[in-house]
């Protein structure tokens, strides 16, 4: 098993009154601050290169060019275990972009893009450098460029990813592939799904550093770096999983709560553990009110019926095999544009590769008939798409009736996201409900729903969890003054409106953004007035007049009046990116949000 780097005690390596700054001296003095050794450390900003391959045209590099110097990298030092600061230290790597002139006197906008487990050390750069690109010509371009010139921009690796320190889960059980659909609800596979769960705890837990990765631990992490910083205040755009830690940090430092700006909300008012649930009831949801009717809206492209609900019927024929390897190919379900194309393309194919096999057909023979056929689509670029889709989903089955493929292990292991993501969620709070049979049966039940939903909660490894982390999660009456700004799109599949509203409506000071008629994962810079001047100026420090700001969603492709000409693909990239007249550089721009969305976690 690999075990993380941990610094050496500082009260080892430098003597207990380095560490908490006593002196010795008889007289009375104020009770001394434990965290005296940690705020007072110097931070040492260095350049950036250890992040970047010499000479590699990536993408970061790319981006560290244009920026040139205005860019830093510092690695500070934090206690391992708040309540035993004396202890082991972690390392915590940033990375900030600082304004283009008088940056020492302006706040540092601090970023996490989710997970847990999300490494958000990347986000500073993409999000100084998108906004600097903002063209004065237009009202949001001019609102952009003056939140890129008010603000330093502070990317950071939570402890236990990115740069800084790690962990990672690994160990030498053999795990087994599982059957992920509503088919797999055998003795022999809920023992596999039961397996890993128990292994994830075991060896997650014997990593030394686990019991000290939670929302609390972080939390606390950002407020020693908002200290070395120099600013009172807290300034922070989180997404995702980044919200929790944004509610978590304004129930702990409700005096240092500055600008921030919560996008795609975890419903706090609910425990962690209940976010796999309503993931899967997001997908569901999401899938049957937004995606079928978009489908049935547009026939005439997809072909795939003018009713909603025929669609979804249809989903729900494909069987066992054709299920699961739609789990295995069709990626990770989510609404937003760019990623509709591909996914329906997948749900396409799944369908067509079931009515063939249920007409007896080999899977080379539909191979052929599904990739060298009459096309499927009419628009060139969309039938493409689906052929890739279809030749994998066909490959993938062939793989699945290989005999041996159930019967063939592999030893435990979880890279640090995964680690990170459970220990997390198992730290962050208990599990009230330690019936394994309700996680298996609920497990069931969702992949049940539709079969772009697996099993997957089924696996809850919390039950095995020797929860040791003394931490206590904030109450929702200590987010009663926090002045919050939520932004949320109707069709959000990670975190669903419901829960979003759930929160919402308990936390009178807090205002949201809603966004209707969107399922993006993700609502930074969206590009309308209504969103973004909205959301900029409350990272300006003007807080929206109003509690509810209702936006309209963008349309989908399609549901527009755009050249006749124009393919699908085009249109699906122009309605996520458009109006790119907002920026300077309106390739970069986009580039720079294709970025952006691809960054956020889970």
């Amino acid at each position: 098993m690999k075990i993380s780097t941990i610094l050496i005690s500082c009260a080892a390596a430098l003597g207990l009154a380095a560490c908490g700054g006593g002196s010795g001296s008889s007289s009375p003095t104020p009770e001394p601050d434990p965290l005296a050794f940690y705020k007072n450390q110097a931070v040492s900003w260095g350049d950036c290169s250890r992040y970047f391959v010499a000479g590699n045209e990536s993408e970061g590099s790319k981006y560290l060019a244009k920026l040139g110097d205005r860019v830093q990298c510092a690695d500070i030092k934090a206690p391992l275990d708040y309540q035993n600061p004396d202890g082991l230290q972690v390392s915590l790597s940033m990375l900030r972009v600082r304004a283009a002139e008088s940056p020492e006197q302006k706040p540092n906008l601090f970023f996490n893009p989710g997970g847990p487990g999300g490494d958000g050390l990347m986000l500073s750069l993409r999000f100084a450098l998108l906004l600097s690109e903002g063209n004065d010509d237009s009202t949001l371009g001019k609102k952009y460029k003056e939140v890129g010139e008010a603000n330093n921009f502070v990317g950071f690796s939570p402890r236990g990813v990115g740069a800084s320190t790690t962990i990672q889960c690994t160990g030498n059980e053999l795990v087994y592939p599982t059957d992920d659909t509503k088919w797999g609800d055998t003795v022999e596979n809920i023992r596999r799904l039961t397996d890993i769960a128990r292994y994830t705890a075991s060896n997650c837990q014997k990593n030394p550093v686990s019991d000290y990765i939670n929302t609390d631990a972080t939390a606390r992490d950002m407020d020693l770096m908002r200290h070395l910083l120099g600013d009172e205040k807290l300034h922070y755009y989180g997404v995702s999983y980044g919200t929790w830690l944004g509610f978590w940090y304004a129930g702990v430092f409700p005096d240092r709560v500055g600008p921030m700006v919560l996008d795609s909300n975890m419903n706090f008012s609910k425990p962690i553990h209940v976010a796999s649930i309503s993931y899967l009831e997001g997908v569901m949801h999401t899938f049957k009110e937004y995606i079928a009717p978009y489908a049935a809206r547009h026939d005439d492209i997809f072909n795939m019926g003018t009713s909603a609900q025929a669609i979804v019927n249809e989903l729900n024929t494909i069987g066992h095999e054709v299920t699961q390897a739609l789990l295995d190919t069709g990626g990770s379900f989510r609404a937003e544009p760019g990623n509709i194309p591909g996914y329906l393309s997948s749900v396409k194919a799944a369908i067509e590769t079931q009515k063939l096999l249920d007409q007896g057909k080999t899977l080379d023979e539909i191979g052929t008939t599904l990739t060298n056929g009459d096309p499927y689509f009419a628009d060139p670029e969309l039938n493409e798409l689906f052929i890739k889709r279809a030749a994998s989903l066909v490959t993938r089955i062939a793989v699945l009736r290989n005999p041996l493929f159930y019967t063939e292990p592999e030893y435990f292991s979880l890279d640090s996201e995964g680690a990170v993501w459970d220990t997390v969620v198992c730290n962050d709070e208990p599990l009230a409900n330690k019936d394994q049979v309700f996680w298996v049966d609920k497990g069931f039940e969702l992949s049940r729903g539709l079969p772009i939903a697996a099993n997957r909660v089924a696996k809850q490894p919390c039950l095995y969890w020797d929860r040791k982390a003394n931490i206590d999660k904030p109450s929702m009456d200590s987010l009663k003054e926090a002045p919050l700004l939520m932004v949320q799109s109707q069709f959000d599949v990670p975190t669903p409106l419901s829960g979003a509203l759930e929160t919402f409506d308990q936390l009178p000071a807090v205002s949201m953004v809603r966004v209707e008629n969107e399922g993006a994962h993700g609502l930074m810079v969206y590009q309308t007035e209504c969103v973004d001047l909205t959301v900029m100026n409350h990272l300006l420090g003007n807080a929206p007049a109003q509690r509810l700001t209702e936006c309209q969603g963008k349309p989908l492709p399609f549901d527009e009046a755009l050249p006749q000409d124009e393919t699908f693909m085009a249109r699906a990239a122009s309605s996520s990116a458009q109006p790119l007249s907002n920026f300077e550089d309106p390739q970069l721009a986009q580039e720079l949000i294709d970025s952006l969305r691809k960054s956020i976690g889970r």
